[in-house]
């Protein structure tokens, strides 16, 4: 089943964050922004209460969701109003208090921690404002997690796989499955930071070093019963000619008030590079939601069908139909053109193991991207 089947409104909730990760694609978390409640209450009136019939909810960046706890949980509260089945997910730094790791886990369905796998390796880049490692905080959390007797979150990792650890990823899929009983993995190689910004680290991995060393991790991680997967491998456990939910488009709601295609895509203002996915605003004054027909049209277009010849032809093609939306567009200035620099190592990964897929996951991934 495609990523485009998970149909979920997703929260940007706020700039604020508690850690300085030195590769963060986020441009302007110095300047403090919170999403605004009528804004979340419409769009959930909309796609919840409305013709949407959405049961997922996300929260996510720009900053950490969880230094705006009130306003989160009042959006759980109101989503859950409107749908009593509804489903709520965190991506989550993991730098929060015992009272918010407890009301997490009593009340989300899936929390994502962003950690770079083992802890010297993710402290490389994700550390504190005022430069200290953030991995021990992570780990208490994850500790206080899994001790809980009455959780009710599944407790999954998102990692950005950098030049540290792409060859420490089985390492990394053991330290976590043997101390945390973590059995949820996505995994992303490190990609540019939306804006420009000199104090910002990007230091590509080598796609094929990526690839074969995630072949290998995946193999380790099924026979230990782990659930493995990453950006590449997305769509791998069932054909599409969407590459992910920004193609359909599921709203990503923005602290300037309006709705993007994409979580890459943070700020309907002053961010140009990323403009295409901005398609709808919030008209505050007439409590609605206006939507620019003619970025919709161009979202949905974005198929398999209308990309190049390349991707068309590609043994892969229909699992992948042109990767992801956002790093396209980041890094090549259109949603149409190929993101060359991973189609080599996606090939390969779905020759090595893609012809699994079926028989792994007969009924679609058991756990969505976050």
């Amino acid at each position: 089943m495609p990523y485009c089947d998970k149909k979920v409104i997703s929260f940007i909730l706020t700039t604020q964050c508690n850690l300085r990760c030195a590769y963060c694609y986020g441009a302007r978390n110095a300047e403090k922004r919170i999403l605004d409640w009528n804004f979340a209450k419409r769009v959930l009136e909309d796609y919840v209460g409305g013709v949407g019939g959405i049961k997922q909810i996300r929260f996510f960046g720009d900053g950490e969701p969880t230094t705006e706890m009130d306003l989160l949980k009042r959006i759980c509260w109101e989503a859950k109003s409107l749908e009593p089945d509804m489903q709520a997910e965190v991506q989550t730094n993991g730098i929060f208090s015992e009272e918010t790791a407890d009301w997490l886990g009593k009340n989300m369905d899936y929390i994502f921690m962003s950690v770079d796998l083992l802890p010297e390796d993710n402290d490389q880049y994700r550390i504190t404002p005022n430069g200290k490692p953030s991995s021990p905080y992570i780990l208490k959390n994850l500790q206080y997690l899994k001790d809980m007797p009455d959780r009710k979150a599944k407790i999954g990792i998102r990692s950005t796989i950098t030049k540290y650890n792409i060859e420490r990823q089985k390492e990394g899929i053991d330290y976590y499955y043997d101390n945390y009983g973590i059995d949820i993995f996505w995994v992303d190689p490190i990609f540019p930071p939306v804006s420009e910004i000199a104090e910002k680290i990007y230091e590509p991995v080598d796609m094929m070093q990526f690839a074969t060393a995630f072949v290998d991790a995946h193999n380790h991680a099924w026979e230990r019963g782990v659930f493995y997967e990453s950006n590449l491998t997305t769509n791998f456990d069932g054909k599409t000619d969407k590459a992910c939910r920004s193609c359909l488009p599921m709203p990503h709601l923005t602290m300037d008030g309006y709705l993007s295609a994409c979580e890459m895509a943070t700020y309907g203002e002053g961010d140009e590079k990323m403009d295409a996915m901005i398609y709808a605003k919030y008209d505050a004054g007439n409590d609605k939601i206006v939507y620019d027909e003619n970025k919709l049209k161009i979202l949905r277009s974005r198929t398999l069908n209308n990309m190049p010849a390349e991707c068309r032809a590609c043994v892969a093609g229909e699992y992948c139909a042109g990767f992801c939306l956002g790093e396209t567009l980041n890094e090549n200035g259109s949603l149409f053109r190929v993101k060359t620099r991973v189609c080599k190592a996606l090939r390969y990964i779905y020759g090595e193991i893609g012809y699994l897929y079926p028989q792994k996951y007969p009924k679609g991934y058991p756990h969505k991207h976050p």
